[in-house]
């Protein structure tokens, strides 16, 4: 008899609600899980004075910083992603994050002369990437890297693929918004907004 049991396990982490459900009742698996996210999200996070993201940040227009390889090859993934053509997404939007407070209390809408100087900062051009050594320079003092545009998405596709090693068949990992399954699942999207009549 086959035991179709969901169990879920839940944490805060990355600033949002994480929830993992798997097939079976293993709170070691799920603290592993949520140990991992942990260190992803302590190499990546721009919320805190340190990390690996924040290290190249502070050393922005001083010299490169070396990264270790799951950091790099995120961030050149990135960078390409930055450089297609009329591409919505940019690994240097950092200034901009920051000057608009995105994300924090306080947030507003900048003046217009402060965002066209902070645009200057945000040429996806000038983060060099040198693959031999995993390092990552800023040409500009006062440029930013910010990957909270898809830190989540990578790290859940981390999670997934430990999980697989570890020959889970089949679980629900939810990052804030950033869900994968392994196996299948009945999804459900229910719109929150009222509807209006017509």
């Amino acid at each position: 008899m086959s035991d179709n049991r969901v169990y879920s396990y839940s944490a805060v982490l990355m600033g949002s609600p994480i929830l993992l459900k798997l097939c079976s009742h293993d709170e070691a698996m799920a603290s592993r899980v949520f140990q991992l996210i942990k260190r992803y999200e302590d190499l990546l996070t721009v919320n805190r004075a340190e990390s690996q993201v924040m290290d190249i940040n502070h050393a922005a227009g001083r010299h490169p910083v070396t990264v270790s390889r799951p950091v790099f090859q995120l961030i050149q993934c990135a960078k390409a992603a930055s450089m297609v053509r009329d591409s919505a997404f940019n690994l240097a939007i950092g200034p901009l994050v920051k000057l608009w407070r995105i994300g924090f209390h306080g947030h507003s809408v900048p003046d217009a002369a402060e965002i066209r100087a902070r645009l200057a900062l945000t040429r996806p051009q000038e983060v060099i990437l040198d693959e031999a050594t995993c390092s990552v320079f800023l040409q500009q003092s006062g440029m930013e890297l910010d990957l909270g545009a898809i830190a989540k998405g990578y790290i859940a596709d981390r999670v997934r693929d430990y999980l697989r090693q570890q020959q889970v068949e089949k679980a629900l990992i939810n990052l804030g918004g950033n869900v994968h399954t392994l196996g299948e699942w009945a999804i459900g999207l229910k719109n929150h907004l009222p509807t209006r009549r017509r």
